[in-house]
């Protein structure tokens, strides 16, 4: 088994976790003990180390998930360059290779990093970690043409640097793209491509994260309804007849808060099937009637209604940067994820080349870090 899988892309955006979480479960399929390091981390939770320590057990120490924080790791790039950055990251990664079998290394995410070249510095700390590499190209919003044109610039972006490239990953394109996208860098590309399509499933945020985005109050529904998929938002300020011919189906319904006729409405069509909605999101802080909320309830049980303070303009702002993520609160979308990348991955032969790959590049820095260690298990000094 490879020492190490790095997973990694050429910019943000490209649904990253779906390969991260997919390359995790063949791993764990095959090996009793896999580690995870994350070279570079914002601050916050890290929300897919979390779903994959809760649906893994992992019984690893967080602490040692984590090479440096991203301004840190900018300060010591600024001030000592960049050998002393990848100097430290290649320590902090040995303490966990030295505990695990096999160790998934989720490369960094590009969102503003301020580190330069951002994708030759994942090359280079893969080669240094003796990490195979798996690399995801973003095909979301680009045409066929230009997803396939990225991807083999992408390929000889990393094997140019030196890395073992296992596999492309081309992630989130046009569904109708997809079958034509594969064909043509099968044709084209010296390792197995993979190219799975966009699913509105996983980046649509879940009604819970819309209210904890906006600091949203919940007035009416259960778990399940908080679990829902938000797959579209329709504005309502119009008479009902026109907004009931708005709705589409998984969609939030958002109006101010004083109009209960668009409230009771929306929840009567979403108990009639046509369509069923996500949920009711109220603007204004505005708030309907104890008996507006009763017949609510009964028309549509567990269907979340939630108040926020904001008016609709500034809600709709921050709605539309919304995106769904994986963590180990939406454990729905997690088995969405492992089904898209089991439908579209061919996992035999991806677990196969994990198996028999290992990078026969020794850097510099390997060759000092192994002798050290070497030197250590036999109480011995270097000079």
């Amino acid at each position: 088994m490879a020492r190490s899988v790095y997973v990694t892309g050429i910019e943000r955006g490209d649904g990253r976790q779906v390969v991260e979480l997919g390359v995790m479960e063949l791993l764990t399929r095959q090996v009793d003990r896999v580690g995870v390091f994350r070279p570079l981390v914002h601050d916050g939770p890290d929300r897919l180390y979390e779903l994959l320590r809760a649906r893994y057990r992992l019984s690893q120490s967080p602490a040692s998930v984590y090479g440096l924080d991203y301004h840190e790791a900018s300060a010591v790039q600024a001030e000592k360059g960049t050998d002393e950055l990848v100097s430290r990251l290649v320590d902090r990664f040995h303490q966990v290779a030295r505990e695990y079998e096999v160790v998934l290394v989720l490369g960094s995410d590009f969102a503003a990093t301020q580190l330069p070249d951002e994708l030759a510095l994942n090359a280079r700390l893969a080669n240094e970690f003796g990490a195979s590499v798996i690399a995801v190209v973003g095909g979301k919003g680009q045409t066929a043409e230009s997803v396939r044109a990225e991807t083999r610039n992408a390929y000889r972006a990393y094997a140019g640097l030196g890395c073992d490239v296992l596999a492309m990953v081309v992630n989130r394109v046009a569904p109708e793209d997809r079958a034509v996208i594969a064909e043509r860098l099968a044709a084209r590309l010296p390792v197995p491509v993979s190219v799975l399509p966009d699913d509105p499933a996983l980046s649509a945020p879940t009604v819970a994260q819309v209210t904890a985005a906006l600091d949203g109050t919940v007035l009416l529904g259960d778990d399940a309804g908080l679990a829902r998929d938000a797959l579209d938002f329709v504005f309502g300020g119009a008479m009902l007849p026109n907004l009931l011919n708005a709705l589409t189906p998984g969609c939030m319904v958002v109006t101010p808060g004083d109009r209960s006729d668009l409230v009771v409405g929306s929840l009567a069509a979403h108990s009639a099937g046509t369509p069923p909605i996500a949920g009711i999101l109220l603007t204004l802080n505005e708030r309907p009637g104890e008996e507006i909320l009763t017949l609510a309830a009964r028309l549509a049980p567990g269907t979340p209604v939630v108040s926020v303070a904001g008016g609709s303009f500034p809600t709709a702002a921050e709605l539309f940067t919304l995106e769904g993520k994986l963590n180990a609160a939406t454990p729905r979308k997690a088995e969405t994820a492992l089904g898209l990348f089991e439908r579209h991955v061919d996992t035999g032969a991806l677990l196969e080349r994990i198996s028999v790959a290992r990078s026969g590049r020794v850097t510099p820095m390997m060759f000092e870090h192994e002798l050290l260690e070497q030197a250590r298990s036999d109480r011995k000094r270097v000079v």
